[in-house]
């Protein structure tokens, strides 16, 4: 009997969309840039790690602070000695929470915290005011992974699905950072009201080179 491996990537990139090919052509250009411009001691690269509070602004997601985590690389290109455009591709778990506002509705969602897995894609300005200081700020791309996972009560689809733009203000202080997000995501729930979440960001990040 033999057993035959599944090589199929289709499922990979459906799980990140547009991002596979965004991801792509950002690390092509930041090894173009390495090459074309000094080497390597214009570009970093290095990781980060933390944990998030997030809360949503709608209807029937209005509550209390919940608690995620983030997780991801950072890619530097320093185009002045203390400037640089920083993207930091992130996978994101942000937990809001549902409350009883349409708990007895047809296309209500049921009460208690939904746990959304998200690809994030910022693109940040990075202005150096000392060599362990510094202020970030930009726009970002978020992908919803799991927009299948809640379902209303009619057994449609809770959360739609698709690239939505956000951005991103933010900090960093040696090996510390903190990020501030804001970005909306498109629902069926009711009247297929639109959340809007915001998202505080604590971590720690660590230089590879």
């Amino acid at each position: 009997m033999y057993l035959k491996m599944r090589t199929d990537t289709a499922p990979i990139k459906t799980m990140f969309g547009p991002f596979s090919y965004i991801f792509r052509g950002i690390l092509i250009t930041f090894l173009y840039l390495a090459v074309v411009y000094q080497g390597f001691s214009q570009v970093g690269l290095g990781i980060k790690l933390g944990g998030n509070l997030s809360g949503a602004e709608a209807p029937s997601f209005r509550s209390s602070k919940r608690l995620g985590f983030q997780v991801g690389a950072v890619v530097s290109y320093h185009f002045r000695p203390n400037m640089a455009i920083q993207t930091e591709p992130t996978f994101n778990l942000t937990r809001v929470r549902a409350n009883s506002e349409t708990v007895y509705e047809t296309k209500g969602i049921g009460k208690g915290n939904k746990a959304l897995r998200f690809f994030d894609l910022p693109v940040l300005y990075r202005l150096d005011i000392t060599p362990r200081f510094a202020l970030l700020g930009g726009v970002e791309l978020n992908s919803l992974l799991n927009e299948d996972k809640y379902r209303l009560n009619n057994g449609d689809q809770a959360f739609k699905d698709g690239t939505r733009l956000g951005y991103t203000v933010g900090l960093e202080l040696g090996k510390f950072y903190f990020r501030y997000r804001g970005f909306e995501r498109s629902t069926n729930v009711h009247r297929s009201w639109t959340t809007a979440i915001q998202q505080y960001q604590v971590g720690l990040r660590w230089n590879i080179f």
